[in-house]
């Protein structure tokens, strides 16, 4: 009766404790939903220093070249991937340390109190009480002898997933350096088109301070003043959406880079940079070209490996396998019964035994994880065919993408020199008052429309470039510039 109360009690003390406990937790929640919760000044101090730690970025002038290499020691992804593949590695010499022994030190002591029970004929009670006190400190030893290829294939797959890491992270890089140079060749082409709004808002003027002296001549109506006018407050609306798609291009640049967005650098124009080449080798070559350097398509490859070790593990389950295992051990303590004296030992102990084992019956536990397995191989199997379709069909996009891209850049080339030309022609005619306004501000628009279509063609032929590049996976620092 006793032993039941102590225990009601103990349970009782227990259940009240979690109670208390809980409270706590519950009161980390928001008090209700009426009202946002108020984030504690702690981490609005953290995250005020974490944003105090900027990036050093050097003062100079950055080519495309120097922007990747910026890019490759600021981006937090190319770190991110490279601490992936050293988990991968580490992943190895955890597979491989499974081959040797594991060598433990462990020691158990401890006092007990047992009363035992003993016939009535030698004890009158009926039972006595032994009292034990002992510490027993061991040097155990476990090493696993054999197990039929079940280590040797765990090891395997550790290899094939670092070598997917590996390969995961130079394509983080070839990705990077994409992003990198895409946004450096967008910031050229804003930069082109704020060019090209400068120069139509200088057009516009030229052509407005002719209509002026037309009109002031009595050569011009209102109405073509009013319209060179309103072809001029249109010029300057452009001029200030170009300005805007510049700064807007410079911090998708900054973006990419990975460094703090509020960072200046001075970026060195690409329309500096001569037009990247044709492909000299027909699109046949560099799909098989891209099926042999692209990294997706190589880390498919690798996770077909990585999954076939792992199936080959599986089935290795079936088998037995062979353990040894030893202890040295030294037993002190003490024992003593019914409060009489205590017997003291202080004994060394020993012991090593071959142990074999082989598995019967699981309820079907391995049956069930060669079929996932099985599935996984053959879904690394469909990966890998998908990433060779894809990365052919991408080829085929970037070569015919970089094909046209130059051809719209020689077209639009000439169509921007016959506009400069025919505007020339059509101011020249208006100022003797034999052309119409009509006329030369219809050649004006198509002066503005031919430069901008220069600058986004020019953009447009090196972003190709990196894009097929990129596809074919031979995109580096070295061959960015043509």
């Amino acid at each position: 009766m006793l032993l039941r109360q102590r225990i009601e009690r103990s349970m009782f003390a227990l259940a009240f404790a979690g109670v208390l406990g809980a409270q706590p937790a519950i009161a980390q929640a928001p008090p209700g939903p009426e009202q946002p919760w108020a984030i504690p000044d702690s981490a609005i101090q953290r995250a005020q220093a974490l944003g105090n730690k900027g990036f050093a970025v050097p003062h100079k002038q950055y080519d495309l070249a120097a922007l990747v290499d910026l890019a490759e020691r600021a981006n937090p992804k190319t770190r991110e991937a490279w601490e992936a593949a050293r988990e991968a590695a580490a992943a190895i010499g955890l597979a491989e340390s499974a081959y040797l022994p594991q060598l433990s030190l462990q020691a158990i002591g401890g006092f007990q109190h047992t009363p035992l029970p003993m016939p009535r004929n030698l004890v009158p009670a009926g039972y006595f009480v032994s009292d034990s006190r002992e510490v027993i400190p061991t040097l155990a030893l476990k090493w696993l002898l054999f197990d039929f290829g079940q280590r040797a294939a765990q090891v395997q797959a550790a290899r094939a997933d670092s070598f997917v890491a590996n390969v995961i992270f130079t394509g983080a890089h070839q990705k990077l350096i994409f992003d990198v140079s895409q946004a450096y060749f967008d910031l050229g082409a804003a930069r082109g088109k704020l060019h090209a709004a400068q120069k139509a808002l200088s057009t516009a003027l030229t052509t407005q301070e002719a209509a002026v002296a037309k009109q002031n001549n009595g050569l011009a109506t209102v109405v073509a003043v009013a319209q060179a006018q309103r072809q001029t407050a249109q010029s300057r609306y452009a001029l200030a959406a170009a300005e805007g798609t510049e700064r807007t291009a410079r911090a998708n640049l900054i973006a990419a880079l990975g460094v703090p967005a509020a960072t200046e650098i001075d970026v060195v124009d690409s329309a500096e940079l001569p037009l990247p080449p044709a492909p000299a080798d027909g699109v046949s070559k560099a799909v098989d070209q891209a099926l042999a350097h692209r990294p997706d398509v190589i880390a498919a490859l690798g996770k077909v490996d990585a999954a076939e070790a792992a199936l080959k593990g599986e089935r290795r389950s079936y088998y037995p396998t062979i353990e040894l295992s030893g202890k040295a051990f030294q037993n002190i303590g003490s024992l003593n019964s019914d409060g009489g004296p205590y017997s003291s030992i202080d004994r060394p102990g020993q012991s090593i035994l071959l142990s074999f084992s082989v598995p019967l019956f699981d309820g079907g536990l391995r049956r069930s994880r060669i079929s996932m397995a099985d599935a996984k191989a053959r879904e690394a199997q469909e990966q890998l065919a998908a990433a060779r379709d894809s990365a052919s069909q991408q080829v085929v996009r970037a070569y015919n993408g970089l094909l046209t891209s130059l051809a719209e850049y020689d077209a639009a080339t000439v169509l921007s020199e016959a506009a400069h030309t025919a505007y020339e022609a059509a101011l020249r005619s208006y100022r003797q008052g034999v052309g119409t306004y009509t006329d030369l501000a219809t050649e004006e628009n198509a002066v503005v429309q031919g430069d901008t279509q220069v600058e986004d063609a020019r953009a447009s032929a090196h972003t190709a470039a990196a894009a097929l590049a990129l596809s074919m996976g031979a995109i580096d620092i070295a061959g960015l510039q043509p």
